[in-house]
Formats: C-alpha cells, sequence, structure tokens
C-alpha cells in the first residue's frame, strides 16, 4: 500500500476544506500530487463517435457498450509513479477528486489517497471538473494531474492557477494539446522525476491548450482552436506534441501513395481504413467514399471492383467484419504526434489488431505517410498506445512506411 502518511504513519481522509487544512499540518515537508480524472473522457472513441464531450453524446455511447477508460488509466499512471518512487524516500501526498473523479484510481493503484472536495448526486459535469480543479489546486499540490481529453485540459486552463504546473494522461479520443504525456506509464515517469527533483530545479514551460468543434469534427472539418497554455514539466521525451495539420502542398505526395497502396491490394481481403487525408485521398483513388475522421471498410472483389462494406464503424461492427476475412489495416500516422494506433483511431482496438496480426502478421499493418510527415516527427519514432501494454510491446520495432510511387522508408516505432 502506498500512502503519503505523516511522521506517525497517519494518513488525514477526509473531504473539502477539512481534508485540505489536515494535509496543509501534517505533510508541510511531504511532495503533493493533485489528482482530477475526468471519468468519461474517451467514451465515444471505441464506439466511433469521435468524442466524449456533452451529456448526450455520454449516454448513447454507454448504450452503444462502451467501456470507461479514464480511471484504468489514471491507475495505471499512479503504478508506474509507484514503481519509479525510491523506497528510501517519503513518498508524495496524493490530493485526489472524490470517487470516480480520481479516489478510485488512486485506490486501484495502492495509494490511500486525501480526498478534497464533493460530488455532485446528478451525474458529473465539466463544470465539477473545473471546480474540483481549482480546490485540489487550492489545497496546495506542486503538480496536478489529469485524466482526459482535450475538453478536460481546457477545464483545467480555465479554473487553475496559471503558476501551478500541470500535466495530462491521454484518456480521450482527439488529443492535439501538448499537455500530455505520451502515455499513462510515461506520465507516471515524468511526474517522479519532477516531484523528486528540487523544488529549485524543476523545469516547466507554458504548452498549448487546444480543442476541436466536435460537431463540426464528426462532420470531417477539423478546426482546431486555442484555449490557452499550462505550465508543463520540461521533458521532450515524454510528452506529446501538438497534433500539426497536413499542408495543402502534400497533396501531390498523398496522390503518390493513394496510387502505390491501389496498386498492392489484394481480392479477398477486407482494408480498413482508418481517419485522416492521406488515407481518404486512398479512398478516392478506390472510387469510394470515406469519412474523414472515422474508419471505414472496404473490399476488393475478384473483377477488381471496389466496394464499401461497412462505413463509419465501431469497434464491436468491426471486431465481427475482421473476424470473417482476411483483413489490412491501413493507417496514417498523426502530424508531428506520429501515434499510428490510440489517438483518434479507437475503434481499432486492441481485440481489432489482434485479429488481423494473427491471421498475416505484421503484413495486416500498412502505414502510409508523406515525406514531409515523417520529416514533421524530427527523428521520434511513431508512436502506438492502444491501452494493451502487451500489444503495443509487440508492435514495436520497425515497419516500412508507404512514403510515394514504389517508395517505403524503414521506420522506428515504439510503445508510447
Amino acid at each position: 500500500m502506498i500512502s503519503g502518511a505523516d511522521a506517525s504513519g497517519s494518513l488525514p481522509v477526509g473531504s473539502g476544506s477539512d481534508a485540505a487544512a489536515s494535509v496543509g499540518t501534517t505533510a508541510t515537508a511531504c511532495r503533493r500530487l493533485g489528482l482530477v480524472v475526468n471519468p468519461v473522457a474517451g467514451i465515444g472513441g471505441a464506439v466511433g463517435l469521435k468524442g466524449s464531450d456533452g451529456v448526450e453524446t455520454v449516454r448513447r455511447a454507454l448504450a452503444l457498450g462502451a467501456v470507461p477508460r479514464a480511471r484504468t488509466r489514471a491507475a495505471a499512471t499512479l503504478a508506474r509513479l509507484a514503481e519509479c518512487w525510491p523506497a528510501d524516500q517519503r513518498p508524495p501526498v496524493l490530493l485526489t477528486a472524490p470517487g470516480p473523479m480520481g479516489e478510485d484510481s488512486a485506490r486501484d493503484a495502492g495509494f490511500e489517497p486525501v480526498v478534497v472536495g464533493r460530488l455532485p448526486e446528478s451525474e458529473t459535469s465539466a463544470d465539477d471538473t473545473r471546480r474540483l480543479v481549482a480546490e485540489v489546486a487550492a489545497a496546495g499540490v506542486d503538480l496536478l494531474l489529469f485524466a482526459g481529453g482535450d475538453g478536460t485540459a481546457r477545464d483545467v486552463v480555465a479554473s487553475l492557477p496559471a503558476a501551478t504546473p500541470a500535466l495530462g494522461i491521454p484518456a480521450g479520443v482527439k488529443i492535439q494539446s501538448a499537455v500530455y504525456a505520451t502515455s499513462p506509464a510515461t506520465a507516471g515517469e515524468l511526474v517522479a522525476s519532477f516531484l523528486r527533483a528540487h523544488t529549485g530545479r524543476r523545469r516547466t514551460a507554458p504548452r498549448e491548450v487546444l480543442d476541436l468543434d466536435e460537431d463540426a469534427y464528426r462532420r470531417g472539418r477539423v478546426a482546431p482552436c486555442l484555449y490557452g497554455e499550462l505550465l508543463t514539466p520540461v521533458e521532450n521525451r515524454r510528452l506529446q506534441t501538438r497534433k500539426e495539420p497536413s499542408p495543402a502542398s502534400e497533396a501531390g505526395a498523398a496522390a503518390e501513395i493513394a496510387n502505390e497502396v491501389a496498386r498492392a491490394l489484394v481480392p479477398g481481403y477486407r482494408y480498413v481504413l482508418g481517419p485522416g487525408s492521406t488515407i481518404r485521398m486512398l479512398a478516392t483513388r478506390l472510387g469510394v467514399p470515406k469519412t474523414l475522421v472515422g474508419v471505414d471498410v472496404v473490399e476488393i472483389d475478384d473483377d477488381g471492383t471496389v466496394r464499401v462494406v461497412a462505413s463509419d464503424v465501431g469497434a464491436r461492427d468491426l471486431s465481427s467484419l475482421v473476424a470473417e476475412t482476411p483483413a489490412v489495416l491501413v493507417v496514417t500516422p498523426i502530424g508531428g504526434q506520429g501515434f499510428i494506433l490510440g489517438r483518434g483511431n479507437q475503434q481499432i482496438d486492441p481485440g481489432v489488431v489482434r485479429t488481423v496480426l494473427e491471421r498475416l502478421g505484421r503484413a495486416a499493418l500498412v502505414v502510409a505517410a508523406t515525406p514531409a510527415k515523417l520529416a514533421s516527427l524530427r527523428g521520434r519514432p511513431l508512436l502506438v498506445d492502444s491501452g494493451d501494454v502487451e500489444l503495443d510491446a509487440a508492435l514495436a520495432g520497425h515497419v516500412l512506411v508507404v512514403t510515394g510511387q514504389r517508395e517505403r522508408t524503414v521506420y522506428p516505432v515504439i510503445a508510447a
């Protein structure tokens, strides 16, 4: 059991101002970490809703069989923090929002947290996130850890004091902001190194909080807006960068990639086309419609005819479709970030990936990217963050990236 105990070995557990006062008097020498979890972050991803903002979206996602994942991802971060923390050093005091907004994740990871604030009697909302972020920060923390997506980051930047450092645990569908670690595990490592450093040596820098209009995003229009900046620990290796759009000048290169991928398609196979403008160019070359931000499935008949098997599918339907026929995943990295799985395409869940790999091996994963998109990574590897640690490790290594007409590049892939 990990706890932020005081010198006598006891730990104050309570809520609201009583808990804050208790921390202030019993653990002044301890490092103090805040935690707020958006319990419904990312819930719309696997079921193809392309976001989780709004009560109706959450209800629809649950009706479609979505499983919340923010709790487990936050717990994974804390578990990694505990693994990295030296046994001979006093662990940090963990101040967290109640129940599903932080406390549950903390206890899952073996922590005994100080609980700050109260939950509403009805469903939680963005207002609760903003309120609890402010209350946890007011209790006094060296770093605020939060789990969610871009909408959650917006709530944090709206209510967190400007001088308080923060770090995001990626749990959303669309994460364009640069305030998130690359994965729950790297978030835990970064928290450990930041809190262990002497106060005067903790380096932070402002990074952008971006978000999309989800309604426009569902219609295929990607228009990010800047909502502010958060101070985050300076550590480029473990922090994801902001998403960079594909420039219009890359249309010619994308067309060459589309021709190259189309030339290699085999009759009798199903092709799972992930989101992105590069993959939509492939669909245009094949003469079929493509949802820009969704996942579609096409099939090549023996006479070479391409037909759409399913459009804008979620993980459940996709799993059935790839179980029936040999299938190939066709994806493109997120510009500037390098994610090929786990960001924006959660419909291609670990079960789907395992199914196609078991039948066809690494050939079942086709990665396509323009040279400019690879160059935007500045030598950083491609990333996978499927939520399945063993699968991500199995995908690590190198992949052949289709970069043009009869051109491929060997590029490294690592688990985020």
